[in-house]
Order: structure tokens, then sequence, then C-alpha cells
């Protein structure tokens, strides 16, 4: 498939975090600068600024609004986007901000954007009441402006249909994609350490549920079972983790990395992957890093998660917010690595074939009519 190199793709996005959209949209830009095609990027917020490097090294300007705060922010969005879009004349504009893609949207279109896509990372939070009223609101007033809803799994679609009261047609789901040049090369023991390592990549965030899986790690310990945990990531919610393991007395097992740059390193030393999350996790990068670098996987029973390790057969799946149930799949896969090591075969072969950026940004690119 081949781009049209005279056209140019405005990327938006909240902020510059070293997590999740961010390094979404970084390996998009990427690789569509080398199918020759101009890319811009525009930041709502101008904190944080960790991947900032990364895009200035490619060549993509980077632009932001001060928006300020208050009803004013909407208009003030729609104004400053159709200035940016009747400056920049892009031919597609590709919203991470979902909710604020509207204003964005209303803007391009009065620039004449020919095209305007919005991605869909998360299950809608429906649970709540009026911040879910008033973010419905702003997906329905977008819907004359946008051209697709990229769902970014098809759990996360039929979501989308079903609680943002759009039509099928008005999305597609695409998966989401990791460098797997970087993972794929990781190198696993050939048998697991003494105490077993364990790791959980992801933002530090309520939709995350890194208390479960501390709480697994104790009951573990109580059960003369050792581990070693590793939570890599940052967030809000660090010092209420903190606390819990100070509580539990696993200061000597269970260590906050903070965001690392160095996640297929730090994935050669696991014996384990441990993915806890809540049912509006939308797909899991993290979790697609970590087979394509071949590490056994033990994973929440949620749709996301059931989607991506195909029910089961690329990772063991395991009961929500359960840490009896966590702890016990756990010592199930530390107990028969023949038998993981297998599952980790087989889901290293679905990363790099459903996986890959080039996937993923030729869909985007099809939907953005840059084909």
């Amino acid at each position: 498939m081949h781009f049209d190199k005279k056209l140019r793709v405005l990327i938006v996005l909240t902020s510059l975090v070293a997590e999740g959209c961010p390094q979404l949209a970084l390996q998009l830009a990427r690789h569509w600068q080398q199918q020759g095609l101009a890319v811009e990027l525009l930041c709502l917020q101008g904190q944080p600024t960790d991947l900032r490097f990364e895009f200035e090294a490619l060549g993509i300007s980077i632009h932001t609004f001060r928006l300020g705060s208050g009803l004013a922010r909407y208009p003030l969005l729609a104004w400053l986007s159709y200035r940016l879009c009747l400056h920049l004349r892009p031919a597609a504009v590709l919203s991470f901000p979902l909710g604020w893609h509207a204003f964005i949207a209303i803007g391009a279109r009065a620039a004449g954007v020919r095209r305007i896509c919005a991605h869909v990372g998360n299950l809608p939070p429906v649970w709540t009441g009026n911040a879910f009223r008033k973010f419905k609101l702003l997906v329905q007033l977008g819907r004359p402006f946008t051209s697709r809803l990229l769902c970014c799994s098809e759990y996360i679609r039929a979501a989308t249909v079903r609680d943002f009261g759009v039509s099928p047609r008005e999305t597609r789901a695409v998966f989401n994609a990791c460098d797997l040049e970087r993972f794929a090369a990781v190198h696993q023991p050939a048998r697991v350490r003494q105490p077993p390592r364990l790791a959980m990549v992801a933002r530090l965030e309520g939709h995350k549920d890194q208390p479960t899986l501390i709480r697994a790690v104790a009951l573990l310990r109580d059960h003369g079972l050792g581990v070693e945990l590793w939570l890599i990531g940052e967030g809000s919610r660090r010092l209420q983790l903190e606390a819990l393991i100070h509580e539990l007395q696993l200061s000597d097992r269970v260590q906050l990395l903070g965001s690392r740059r160095d996640i297929p390193e730090l994935l050669s030393q696991l014996d384990l992957f441990v993915f806890s999350v809540r049912p509006d996790e939308g797909f899991g990068i993290a979790l697609a890093e970590a087979m394509a670098a071949g590490v056994p996987i033990v994973a929440t029973d949620v749709g996301a998660c059931r989607e991506v390790l195909d029910g089961g057969r690329y990772g063991l799946l395991v009961e929500p917010s359960c840490p009896e149930a966590l702890a016990d799949g756990i010592r199930e896969v530390l107990a028969d690595p023949a038998v993981a090591l297998q599952r980790a075969h087989a889901a290293k072969e679905r990363a790099l074939h459903d996986f890959s950026v080039a996937a993923m940004a030729k869909t985007y690119g099809k939907e953005l009519g840059l084909v």
C-alpha cells in the first residue's frame, strides 16, 4: 500500500507522557515519515514532556494550545484548531483525546480538512454518572464532523457502539501496536529464578489494578512462595501503593521502578509478566509487548485481555479483583514452566503477526484517507 507523499497529517495528543497513546502516536509518526508523509503534532497540555525529545528528533513540529479553564475552553479549542488547520492545511487529523475531539473536529472541518478520526482506547465510563453523560454528549456532538472512531479492540468497539450510541459503521477496531523489533530480540532465561521475578508495566492509575497484585504477592509469601515483584510505571496512585506495600510488609519484595525507557531489557529479566487490570482496560500495550518478548503471562480475565490472549490460549486468565485467584494463577504458571513457555512462544507469534506498527499504520492511513 502506497501513501500520497504530498499529504500532511496532524496528530493530537493530551500530553507527551511516556505511556500509552503518546507512544502509539510516536510509532505512527515514525512509520508515516518513513513512508514520506509530513507529520505535525498538537499537544493540549504543556506537561509532562517525556517524549518531546523523540518527536523533535524526527523533525516534527510540536504545537501547543493555552486553553485555560471553564466552559470557554470548548469554543476556544474549536477556534484554535480552525486556525492551526488553516495554517498547516493537513489532509487529515487524528485525535487521541476522545470527547475533546469534537471541538477539534469542528475547527478542522471548518478549515477544510477532509478526514478526522478519533482514537478510543478505554471502555466508556458509564459508572461515572453525570461525568459520563457529559462525555457521551461530547461524542454525540462530534459525530457529524468525525469520519471514524478507531477502537483499540473489538471489545472496546462493541462498548463504544452500545454506550456512546453511535452506529457500527462509524467505528472500526484497530489493534494497538508495539515496536516489535525492540521486543522480539528479548532472550528469556532457560529456568525460573529463585526467587521468581514478576513484573507489571502500567500507569499507576485507577483503571489498572496493582493493589490486587500486591495482595497476591502477600498471599504467596504467607503460603511459602517468595517472589520478587517490579511495578513499572508512574501515576497518581503511587503514594497509595507505597502505603499498601508498607502495610503488608512487602518492602523487601515489591519495588516501584517508576517510568522506564528500558522495558525490553527489564522484560528479559522476568520469569512472569502479570497484568492485573479492571474491566475498563481497553487493550494493554504492555501486554502486547510482553507477548512479543516471549514472557509467560498471567492476566485478569476482562474483555480486553481475553481478546488479546485469545481466551487464555496465549496466557493464563484469572478472576478479576481477586488476590486469591491471582496468587493461584501465578503459582500454577511458575510450577509448570514447560507449559508456560509453550504459551509464551505461541503468544510471540501472535504479537509479531497482529500487533505490528506497519499493520496499525496501514489501517489508520486508510481511514484517514492518506492512501
